[in-house]
């Protein structure tokens, strides 16, 4: 059984800060439009599609009005729970009770596809446009239970303008190009690079992924099985990731820092590069002018020519097996990964979104992330825990993390301790 096939999405991410709005807890709100009206199990779908959102009312509301106006007779009743934690216990309360909506954000597919509580999409139209990262990403069993239109990557978010006074303008093609060009750009008296230390770095998820890719094999599948261990698999891009801090090319002080004050160091101007996901390029822009220089970079492997990218699928919307309106909540998925429904959501966030039906307007620096984002070039750490099992894994895991970028542990040390928190889990 694949780590990845059993997650629950029930932690915190940063890279929701895109999409989620942070407030108080909301375990419902108002219709989006209208009254409630009647429900309807009719052939047209006509009446109410209910809808548990994670995406807050501002972004959601463009879509439904746009829904609504093409399918006169059916009304979007969507409720609203911010991600993760929240929205992962609210949709598995209602599950239980059978009061979940006609269509929700999909959990983990092993219960929710397993146990019958969602609906075999496969068939449906909006499968049809879905990526293919996109869609085994979602799938179960090799049948699909979600529909996710948009993706995320991370890498290096660079402001070039920085580091050309270096000599530096293009991407490194190995590892030790990035080491040497770190040390050029740290000499002109700029902060080469800052990574988070609240989450994972991007950087060191590329590594990870790309020597997965590099086995052909899905290491977590195999450390699930017993085949593998983190030792074995995740030791050597741990060790690579480490040579930052033991070379001094990124601070100890990064294991303080948060992914909001390393982007604000970059968005004034004092970091050269950061380590980040997609969704800083808008805000990076904001800050920095129209016409600065900003890349996004992939994470270079050892081997010259060789690179990757952080990210993964976003969140896929499911229905309900027993949704009230079925006809209807297969409407509206069906216009959520439509060239108009892709484009307002698009439009709305700026994300990723990798449909083969709508091609979006993205800043000029994710112009080289987009093709791999699409063709699935990347890999997410926090999509790899089991889920009964997910927070234990991810303290631990962060906490070695933190304590490799402050010199006080190392790549060993992190893999045995994750493969001892793991023996202890299973």
């Amino acid at each position: 059984m694949s780590l990845r096939k059993t997650l629950g999405r029930s932690r915190p991410l940063r890279t929701l800060v895109a999409v989620a709005t942070t407030g108080a807890l909301l375990t419902a709100l108002a219709a989006c439009s209208g009254s409630a009206g009647s429900r309807s199990t009719s052939g047209d779908g006509k009446g109410v599609v209910t809808f548990m959102s994670w995406d807050a009312l501002d972004t959601m509301k463009p879509l439904v009005t746009e829904f609504e106006k093409e399918n006169p007779g059916i009304t979007i009743q969507m409720s609203y729970v911010p991600p993760v934690d929240p929205y992962a216990n609210a949709r598995q309360k209602e599950l239980q009770s059978g009061t979940a909506p006609d269509v929700f954000i999909l959990g983990n597919r092993e219960e929710e596809a397993g146990g019958g509580f969602v609906k075999d999409l496969s068939n449906i139209a909006a499968a049809k446009v879905v990526s293919d990262f996109n869609k085994q990403a979602e799938s179960y069993k090799g049948k699909l239970y979600g529909i996710s239109v948009v993706s995320w990557g991370g890498g290096f978010l660079v402001n070039k303008d920085l580091t050309s006074k270096a000599g530096v303008t293009t991407a490194p093609q190995s590892w030790g190009e990035l080491l040497t060009d770190l040390k050029r750009i740290k000499a002109t008296g700029v902060t080469p690079l800052i990574e988070a230390g609240d989450g994972i770095s991007t950087t060191l998820m590329g590594l990870i992924g790309l020597a997965a890719h590099n086995d052909g094999t899905d290491f977590e599948t195999d450390i699930a099985n017993g085949k593998s261990t983190f030792a074995k698999d995740w030791t050597q891009p741990l060790a690579t990731w480490s040579q930052l801090y033991t070379e001094g090319l990124a601070s100890k002080n990064d294991a303080a820092v948060t992914g909001s004050q390393m982007t604000d160091e970059f968005n004034a101007g004092r970091a050269a590069m950061i380590a980040t996901g997609s969704w800083a390029v808008a805000p990076a822009r904001a800050a920095l002018g129209a016409k600065a220089n900003l890349d996004f970079w992939p994470i270079p492997g050892t081997t010259s020519g060789q690179n990757f990218w952080a990210g993964a699928a976003a969140p896929a919307y499911a229905i309900n097996s027993k949704a009230k309106n079925p006809v209807g909540a297969e409407k509206w998925v069906d216009f959520l990964a439509s060239a108009k429904g892709v484009e307002i959501y698009h439009k709305t966030t700026g994300s990723i979104t990798t449909t083969n039906n709508y091609t979006p307007d993205l800043d000029p620096a994710m112009t080289n992330m987009y093709k791999d984002v699409v063709a699935g070039k990347i890999y997410c750490t926090w999509q790899t825990w089991p889920d009964a099992n997910s927070s234990a894994l991810d303290a631990e895991f962060l906490g070695k993390y933190q304590e490799t970028m402050l010199g006080q542990s190392n790549a060993a040390g992190v893999t045995a301790a994750l493969d001892q928190k793991w023996a202890s889990l299973k």
